[in-house]
């Protein structure tokens, strides 16, 4: 697919966006499910709880959003919502051992495509890719802030 010069932004998004969409990499999730899975784990291991106001606002998604991604999520048994004692209004989420195998299974399929991929390109290059969508990434986020300012 090329969209021209004009686009080669959002062409170069679409290429890296087929990647981030193969399901070998996801192992079987979706990208939102994939992120919340990782968001609720890595909240596990500081031992702080997550509620989903904490996924809404990291993944960035509206809270009527993620109350449908954890709807659908429960059904397909990743993950659990579970009322505390002390509060029974707060609600808070956690994952299924379903959930945790899919991680690790996750983690080990991007550990080997990782290291094939920076094998085919050269450790040089991967390292300056990452530079450059690091730098990609703050720059981005400094200009989307500017956007509508004039």
């Amino acid at each position: 697919m090329d969209l021209g010069q004009d686009n080669l932004l959002l062409n170069t998004m679409c290429k890296a966006g087929a990647v981030f969409r193969d399901n070998h990499l996801l192992c079987g999730l979706n990208l939102a499910e994939l992120f919340t899975c990782y968001a609720v784990s890595i909240r596990a291991k500081m031992n702080k709880s997550t509620q989903p106001k904490d996924l809404a606002k990291s993944l960035e998604i509206s809270k009527p959003g993620i109350s449908k991604l954890l709807n659908g999520m429960e059904r397909k048994g990743l993950v659990r919502r579970e009322h505390h004692a002390d509060d029974r209004k707060a609600v808070y989420v956690s994952l299924t051992d379903k959930a945790l195998s899919t991680l690790e299974e996750q983690r080990a399929t991007a550990a080997v495509l990782t290291k094939k991929v920076f094998a085919e390109m050269g450790m040089d290059k991967a390292k300056e890719m990452l530079s450059l969508l690091n730098l990609f990434y703050d720059s981005y986020k400094k200009a989307e802030a500017t956007l509508w300012e004039n």
